[in-house]
């Protein structure tokens, strides 16, 4: 009876080794799935930042070509009025 005592005994604590083992494990891998979660969500807002800013500079680039359209337009309308002028002269 005492060998057995002693044998689970033995068992016990090469249990609880194991399970105190996988603990730390657990905690570890649990820390470092963490860690990756934060440089996901960093990584994220990054990439959403830049295109936001890309967006607001289609959005600007559109506007300035726009108006660009519109210069050339006046433009064209000035220069014709000017050739009209000159064949009338």
């Amino acid at each position: 009876v005492a060998m057995e005592t002693v044998s689970l005994e033995h068992q016990i604590q090469s249990v609880q080794r194991h399970i105190a083992f996988l603990k730390k494990e657990q905690m570890e891998l649990l820390h470092d799935l963490h860690l990756e979660i934060l440089r996901l969500q960093k990584h994220c807002s990054e990439l959403t930042h830049d295109l936001e800013m890309k967006e607001l500079e289609a959005r600007q680039q559109d506007v300035l070509d726009r108006e660009l359209e519109e210069r050339c337009r006046a433009m064209e309308a000035q220069l014709q009025e000017k050739e009209k002028d000159n064949v009338e002269l």
